[in-house]
């Protein structure tokens, strides 16, 4: 009886794990279009759901060995996206759910939020790769987990 137990216990666990990583994988999609200047300002200090584009690329890109060292390398990344786009913001990711309901599946964009794509994600994750040669030529980009 122990050992259900255990095994139970395990595999909801897995469960539950599996699903908090597939929802924050969906949620780094969405980011707001605009924000007001005070709002902005209160999601950079934190503790709020928002993460700024270029902490996420630091986070889960170049990692926690590297991020004193080479911690620009995602800055640069996202300022050149943001100048190729036009935007005066930076982009701040939402880590703890699906904005919009998932609207980008549906085709649909509701305002004031955008999503990035997959190929905006290649785009950002190429251009700190290549940051990464210059900073730390031993780095690798983590594997995808």
């Amino acid at each position: 009886m122990r050992i259900l137990r255990r095994t139970g216990t395990v595999a909801a666990a897995a469960a539950a794990i599996g699903l908090a990583g597939s929802t924050m994988a969906s949620a780094h999609h969405c980011y707001r279009d605009y924000w007001q200047p005070q709002a902005y300002e209160q999601h950079l200090k934190g503790n709020t759901p928002w993460m700024p584009l270029s902490d996420m690329g630091t986070m889960f890109l170049i990692g926690p060995d590297y991020a004193a060292q080479c911690g620009y390398v995602a800055d640069d990344a996202v300022a050149a996206f943001m100048a190729e786009r036009g935007l005066t913001q930076e982009p701040l990711i939402q880590t703890r759910a699906t904005v919009g309901s998932g609207a980008a599946y549906q085709g649909k964009a509701p305002k004031p939020f955008s999503y990035l794509t997959e190929e905006d994600f290649g785009e950002l994750t190429m251009s700190v790769v290549a940051g990464m040669a210059t900073c730390a030529p031993d780095w690798q980009l983590p594997a995808e987990g």
